[in-house]
């Protein structure tokens, strides 16, 4: 069966959405725009003083610091192997990786990617066990009015959070990402 016009459009942008995050993990090539080194700029001491460092420590993470100009080729916790069976980290990030810019960036990337997929499956959980409590009291005796009455508006107000959990939210935060036209780049 063909696909209507509006299913190509969604697909389209599904595809382009998609691309869009696998870009997010790619680090933004060298240039003469960016030339100190971002590790210079965000020094260790001034990093672990920062709500990035602290509020990974409050969720029991180790913050990745920026020590010196290696890329996100050298923090990568598994080998990344490529066809040849060799490692491959260097261009799984591509040919720009090796700069703590390049790791920074990937590391955002990285964590949204992280973010995402946990609010989803805490979304997911959050749903299936409303949905256990509906069934439980449905199928309850509400023989009794005021237990019928009771179960009613214990109901309503779990489809209130399944419908508060249908929702999306959106935050807001500074852009890190730039297009830097081709005579910006290093070759």
């Amino acid at each position: 069966m063909p696909l209507s016009n509006a299913e190509k459009v969604r697909r389209y942008r599904e595809r382009q959405k998609a691309k869009k995050q696998e870009e997010l993990k790619q680090p933004t090539p060298p240039s003469d725009v960016f030339r100190k080194p971002f590790f210079e700029f965000f020094p260790p001491d001034y990093q672990r003083g920062s709500a990035y460092v602290e509020s990974l420590e409050l969720a029991g993470m180790e913050a990745l610091l920026f020590e010196d100009d290696s890329g996100p080729e050298k923090s990568t916790l598994d080998e990344i192997i490529g066809d040849d069976g060799q490692d491959d980290a260097e261009n799984f990030f591509g040919q720009y990786a090796g700069s703590s810019l390049g790791k920074a960036e990937v590391l955002i990337g990285c964590m949204l990617d992280s973010v995402f997929d946990l609010a989803s499956e805490v979304n997911n959980y959050k749903k299936s066990e409303i949905k256990a409590r509906i069934s439980e009291i449905e199928a309850s005796d509400l023989s009794d009015p005021e237990a019928r009455r009771a179960a009613f508006a214990k109901v309503a107000e779990l489809n209130r959070l399944l419908g508060e959990l249908d929702k999306t939210i959106r935050l807001t935060m500074p852009q890190w990402k730039v297009e830097l036209p081709p005579g910006l780049v290093d070759r």
